[in-house]
């Protein structure tokens, strides 16, 4: 089976599933004879590593953003090329996590300014997708899943996290998301993909 680029993006806070259900999403679109790339943010090149980086260090979180962004801007590009010719793109994290974990973080500083100060930042350089699946889970479930990958960074805490999914929720709302929950079983959570992703491949 062939058909037009899909551009689909999963969100969520570390420990929803999103890389394992990424990957479980894009064998079985494969199955179905689709082409399909497996993308995720950051990336894995030099802007992406800066990235890494600055997450490992105390930076300005509007630092952090605009790095972020300039990765996000070359990522952009390559993932539209990759839909003309034809491609379904899984993209783990796009520009809601942006919003939602930098959003969080500037809180404080900016209130309600910067959530609007971050989707004006990304507003040029992103492409809509075509489904956003945002992947929802008890803050507390979520830690301890990143916790038993030896994975905790400075954002994983459960109050942040709290914060950072509030976020993702209010961006789902504005932007028609669907949201999921992803603490049951991860079939039944894959199963539900499956049934939001048939209708755009």
């Amino acid at each position: 089976m062939s058909g037009k680029g899909v551009f689909i993006v999963l969100e969520g806070i570390d420990g929803t599933g999103k890389s394992t259900l990424s990957r479980k999403l894009k064998a079985w679109l494969e199955e179905k004879g689709r082409e399909v790339v497996l993308t995720a943010e950051p990336t894995d090149d030099w802007l992406g590593k800066a990235v890494r980086r600055a997450n490992q260090e105390d930076l300005d979180p509007r630092t952090e953003s605009l790095l972020f962004t300039a990765d996000r801007c070359q990522h952009t590009l390559r993932i539209e090329e990759m839909l003309k010719e034809g491609k379904v793109v899984i993209c783990d994290r796009y520009y809601g996590s942006t919003v939602a974990y930098q959003g969080a973080a500037l809180e404080k500083e900016m209130g309600d300014n910067a959530v609007s100060w971050l989707l004006n930042l990304n507003g040029p350089v992103v492409r809509h997708p075509d489904v956003t699946v945002l992947l929802t889970s008890d803050p507390g479930i979520a830690m301890h899943r990143v916790g038993n990958r030896g994975e905790l960074s400075k954002f994983e805490r459960e109050g942040y996290l709290a914060k950072v999914q509030n976020t993702y929720l209010t961006l789902a709302k504005e932007a028609k998301w669907t949201v999921v929950d992803s603490n049951g079983d991860i079939k039944d959570v894959l199963e539900s993909l499956k049934k939001i992703v048939q209708a755009y491949v």
